[in-house]
């Protein structure tokens, strides 16, 4: 049997490619029209990644990289501040212990 073929997603600032565990999701809701953070990664909506690091969300909000790539109307009011606050909580290597022999 073949192994299943996992999706990359691409971060819209420095265009890495990853899986959506290393990635930020940001979903334009489809009513409003308007960019928001999902960070359950299952809103409906078009989605759009960023990266897990304070260089990529700056770089996003610097070139407008999230509304450009949704094709939204905006983004909420605190988002990029809502992304920055998510990677201040995730570990930044996984959650694996640092000394493991």
């Amino acid at each position: 049997m073949l192994p299943r073929r996992v999706p990359v997603r691409t971060c819209v600032a420095c265009r890495a490619g990853g899986g959506k565990q290393g990635l930020l999701r940001v979903v334009r809701d489809p009513a409003t029209g308007e960019a928001d953070f999902d960070p359950t990664g299952k809103r409906p909506g078009r989605g759009a990644y960023v990266c897990t690091n304070l260089e990529c969300i700056a770089s996003a909000r610097k070139r407008k990289a999230l509304e450009r790539s949704l094709k939204a109307v905006g983004c909420a009011p605190d988002l990029h501040d809502r992304l920055a606050a998510a990677v201040a909580v995730e570990p930044a290597d996984g959650g694996a212990p640092a000394d493991t022999v």
